[in-house]
């Protein structure tokens, strides 16, 4: 993976919307809202991106990973594709 900033928040933001696609299902009002904050890192990242700022991007992107992340281990949410 590339080093470059915005090369990897577009690799990451890509993978976090195709996850997002993935979470279905859900009406546990906590896990709802800690998927509304991934889409709000996610709107964030690409505002940061367009606007030069890769790094915020970046971290931005991050955030919003990690939040799918531990909902996954929690298992709140799947939010990985049967073939990963």
């Amino acid at each position: 993976m590339s080093e470059d900033p915005a090369e990897r928040t577009r690799t990451y933001l890509n993978t976090i919307e195709k996850a997002l696609r993935l979470i279905g299902g859900v009406d546990n009002p906590n896990v709802l809202c800690i998927v509304d904050y991934v889409k709000r890192y996610v709107a964030d990242s690409k505002y940061f991106l367009e606007t030069g700022k890769a790094t915020t991007a970046l971290a931005s992107v991050a955030y919003a990973e990690g939040l799918l992340d531990s909902l996954t281990i929690l298992g709140l949410a799947n939010s990985k594709s049967p073939a990963s």
